[in-house]
């Protein structure tokens, strides 16, 4: 069995973000050239001062673009974990993988306990970054087990077991 036991808080939505960003950047950099190129465009072409006005505004909203969704989305991301009173510091999370099945309990004190028991199938992947995985349940949702919170046998067994259950659902260290 290797186990794993840490906090269920804000850093839980907070690393799903960052994942989220790094794997898609590329579409973040393409938004952002498409509303500067419209801006340029709307300069170059323009049939009178209006036009140079708006092209102004679509460049600057281009550039800023990235640094405005990301801001928005951590200040909803806040918002949305502050109703959720399991996400916290007082949460307690506890993964355990065995060679056919996965455990997953959640415990806030006496006030709330959730126990999930389920074999690898239950897992769409699993992905594996320098300091955690990524035990993705849907393309939307996902648990995060951060790897300093081991607590009973290693990473390279967990490794092994992850890739005999899952195959290539299971995207092992990031390249």
């Amino acid at each position: 069995m290797i186990e794993f036991i840490g906090k269920f808080d804000d850093n839980v939505s907070s690393n799903l973000n960052k994942r989220f960003y790094k794997k898609y950047w590329w579409a973040y950099a393409i938004f952002s050239i498409l509303f500067i190129l419209i801006g340029i465009s709307g300069i170059i072409f323009r049939e009178d001062r209006s036009d140079l006005y708006a092209g102004i505004f679509i460049i600057a909203f281009g550039v800023l673009f990235t640094p405005l969704t990301m801001t928005l989305t951590h200040f909803m991301q806040k918002r949305f974990n502050r109703s959720m009173s399991i996400l916290s510091p007082d949460t307690v999370e506890t993964f355990r993988f065995f060679a056919d099945r996965i455990e997953i309990i959640q415990k806030k004190g006496d006030e709330y306990v959730s126990t999930t028991s389920a074999r690898y199938s239950y897992l769409y992947m699993v992905e594996e970054t320098k300091d955690r995985y990524f035990l993705r349940i849907s393309k939307s949702q996902s648990h995060v087990v951060n790897k300093a919170d081991l607590t009973q046998g290693s990473i390279a067994e967990l490794n092994v077991i992850l890739h005999a259950n899952l195959g290539n659902r299971f995207k092992s260290n990031d390249r």
